[in-house]
């Protein structure tokens, strides 16, 4: 009885055992499958989340770019490039480019759009328009790479009003080559197709654009209508007799769908090799064979257990050890970021100028040379803009605004770097500078750094240059007053000496006296007017203005002119019959010094050949001629004096330099009138050898208003 109750119960352990093996069985094939499924869609799904990061990270760039732009003046200019050009390295992007709604293409890749390309009928700019937002594009052929691309495009609005289209192009072999390149085992391979199942991205180059995924097989004939039906799944299709696995999973913004495929078999295979899933086979394999061994596999676990806790805290340690060590890198890395900020925020403070930092025109940053230059604390300059700390009119005449406002034109144009600005000290005073202005862009943000240089010394040292040159000068001119004056005198002294010749002989009559009071004031007259016209020419004009050139001749001509007299020199001024006004801008008396510092030189070149040459008699003439030419006045001073040595043309222009000798030469006239001309006056003054003398030239901008009247 015994003995059939322990056949009885040993055949019942045995069919539970028996069951319990096909359930173990069962469960571990259902489990195989779903792990495959979950492992293949799993791949999908974190490549899809690569490619839509990928995608996302450029849709982000090109959505900054887009809102930068809207914030200055889109136009084929600078500031508008620059940011394209950013943009383009930003997101490893083969183009970034704007259509504007009038027809305007704006290329960051400097490409020059065909005769007759219209960006308002491209693909791009219609999805951009019909989507209202920001979005891709179904892949096209590039005409500037020839490659097949897709674009994110954007519309761009400036206060609610649409201005146009800004999109960026993406090479679809980077796509393939940067994120959707995951292989799965040997045979598989990830793949894109577009909403329609035409193929975007594949390892086969041949399928590109050209081959549909449900028309590549008769198996994958409905597999459009199953993508459509679920974001995510698995499909099982038999390819050429091979059973296979495709994975998808839909990328959002796009309609697209990653896919994934391999052979079953294979996958299968990968699935067992996962640490989780082998071991649980391993487990339901010994429950069913070795059943019997229960303890046994006990036992085993526990030292599984045992082993694995070792190596848990093994592992454990490992990465405290590693954190803290990172811990340790991290520290090192801050303590020298923070040395580094110290450095440069010393370096930016004992600076020897004033260094600002201003977005959007308002200064955001100063350092303490800035502080000191203008006399005013950081807060007082944080939040101004330059023309806040600067006078309503700059020392040239010209309105601050209207100045600054070319200056941030001729930047943006490339034209214009160092420029000279006028400043208000906090006590009101001006002075002179210096400014560079340099674009850049700090923390992800277009900024402009300004470094200014005060030059008010140097200012100072031309302006003492200026009168050391008319005191030097000085001796020359009293020597003509001298000379303008003797005749009057000697006439006047006649006058007295007549007086009791004439009481005695009873010729003084009422008409005697008319007469001899009329001329002598007369004489007076004259010598008072000398007075005068000397006067004005030692007195330095204070600010710049518009003055007509041939009162400025005529003033000259009347300095000089009995000079040239006294040495038998003619001089011709030849003047321009189809202009009445020739109108300059600058100042006016250091012009007037500018003709007499020449033609002063230029009798001392024809009194230099007269003693050279041993001919009795030279030709002793002056000319000075007058004309106009491209909205300038050009002024030519052309003498018969001995010539200027070829070797010293390059040199008269230096300050000190003189071939007259330290007895009669300073050596700063013609610099000082090099000076005037371009630097004050923004003309061109040059020197050329004639076969009969020398010849100046001085070329001179019209002033605005002259310029509007000849328009």
């Amino acid at each position: 009885m015994n003995l059939k109750i322990n056949y009885f119960l040993m055949s019942l352990l045995l069919v539970i055992i028996l069951i319990l093996v096909g359930i173990t069985y069962n469960s571990t094939k259902i489990i195989t499958e779903k792990t495959v499924e979950s492992h293949q869609h799993s791949i999908a799904a974190e490549t899809a989340k690569t490619v839509e990061l990928w995608l996302a990270r450029h849709l982000d760039i090109l959505e900054a770019t887009a809102i930068t732009v809207q914030e200055i003046t889109i136009d084929n200019n600078f500031e508008t490039l620059l940011i394209l050009k950013m943009a383009m390295k930003a997101g490893d992007f083969s183009d970034v480019y704007i259509g504007l709604k009038d027809g305007t293409m704006i290329d960051g890749a400097d490409w020059i759009a065909p005769k007759g390309y219209d960006p308002r009928i491209r693909p791009w700019y219609r999805k951009a328009v019909k989507e209202n937002k920001i979005t891709f594009t179904t892949p096209y052929l590039d005409m500037t790479t020839e490659k097949m691309v897709i674009a994110i495009v954007k519309p761009l609005v400036v206060n609610h009003q649409f201005i146009g289209v800004i999109s960026s192009d993406i090479i679809l072999d980077a796509l393939g080559k940067n994120v959707a390149n995951a292989k799965i085992g040997n045979s598989g391979y990830t793949f894109i197709i577009d909403s329609q199942g035409l193929i975007l991205v594949h390892p086969d180059q041949k399928l590109l654009m050209t081959t549909k995924i449900q028309e590549s097989d008769k198996s994958l004939k409905g597999v459009l209508d199953h993508f459509k039906a679920t974001a995510s799944g698995t499909y099982y299709y038999n390819y050429r007799g091979e059973e296979k696995i495709l994975s998808f999973q839909r990328l959002s913004n796009t309609g697209w769908f990653l896919c994934t495929t391999v052979q079953k078999k294979e996958a299968y295979t990968l699935a067992k090799n996962i640490a989780m899933l082998f071991a649980m086979g391993m487990v339901f394999k010994i429950l069913g064979i070795l059943a019997v061994l229960l303890l046994l596999v006990i036992g085993i676990s526990v030292l599984i257990i045992s082993l694995t806790k070792h190596r848990f805290e093994a592992i454990v340690k490992q990465h405290k050890q590693l954190m803290s060590g990172k811990d340790k890198d991290l520290k090192g890395e801050i303590i020298l970021r923070k040395e580094i900020e110290t450095r440069y925020q010393t370096l930016f403070n004992v600076s020897t100028n004033a260094i600002m930092l201003s977005k959007k025109f308002s200064f955001i940053e100063c350092n303490e040379k800035t502080m000191d230059m203008f006399g005013l604390d950081h807060d007082q300059i944080v939040g101004k803009s330059m023309l806040d700390l600067s006078p309503a009119i700059q020392q040239d005449g010209r309105e601050s605004k209207a100045k600054f406002d070319q200056i941030i034109k001729n930047l943006v144009a490339g034209e214009q770097k160092i420029f000279e600005w006028a400043f208000n000290r906090s006590d009101g005073t001006e002075f002179p500078t210096e400014v560079g202005l340099k674009a850049l862009r700090l923390d992800s943000e277009m900024v402009t750094l300004y470094s200014i240089w005060d030059i008010s010394k140097r200012a100072n040292v031309e302006h003492q240059l200026r009168q050391a040159q008319k005191m030097a000068a000085m001796g020359e001119m009293l020597s003509a007053i001298a000379h303008q004056w003797r005749q009057p005198l000697n006439v006047l002294s006649t006058y007295i000496a007549s007086l009791p010749s004439a009481f005695y002989n009873n010729m003084i009559s009422k008409k005697f006296i008319e007469k001899m009071v009329k001329e002598s004031d007369f004489q007076i007259q004259f010598m008072s007017r000398t007075i005068n016209d000397f006067g004005q020419y030692f007195r330095p004009s204070k600010t710049k203005q518009t003055f007509e050139v041939y009162d400025s001749i005529e003033n000259a001509v009347k300095l000089i002119k009995p000079q040239l007299k006294q040495n038998g020199i003619t001089l011709q001024i030849n003047e321009s019959h189809d202009v009445q006004e020739l109108l300059v801008f600058g100042y006016k008396n250091e012009f007037v010094h500018v003709l007499v510092n020449i033609i002063s030189n230029a009798k001392d070149a024809i009194n230099e050949k007269q003693e050279k040459t041993q001919r009795k008699k030279i030709l002793r003439k002056i000319e000075l001629s007058v004309k106009t030419e491209d909205h300038h006045v050009v002024l030519g001073i052309k003498d018969t004096g001995c010539g200027i040595p070829t070797n010293l043309l390059t040199k008269i222009f230096t300050p000190y330099f003189t071939t007259k000798g330290i007895a009669t030469g300073t050596g700063i006239g013609l610099y000082m009138a090099k000076m005037i001309v371009e630097k004050e006056m923004e003309g061109q003054i040059i020197v050329e050898n004639l076969p009969s003398g020398t010849q100046f030239i001085i070329k001179l901008p019209l002033s605005d208003l002259k310029r509007k009247d000849h328009a």
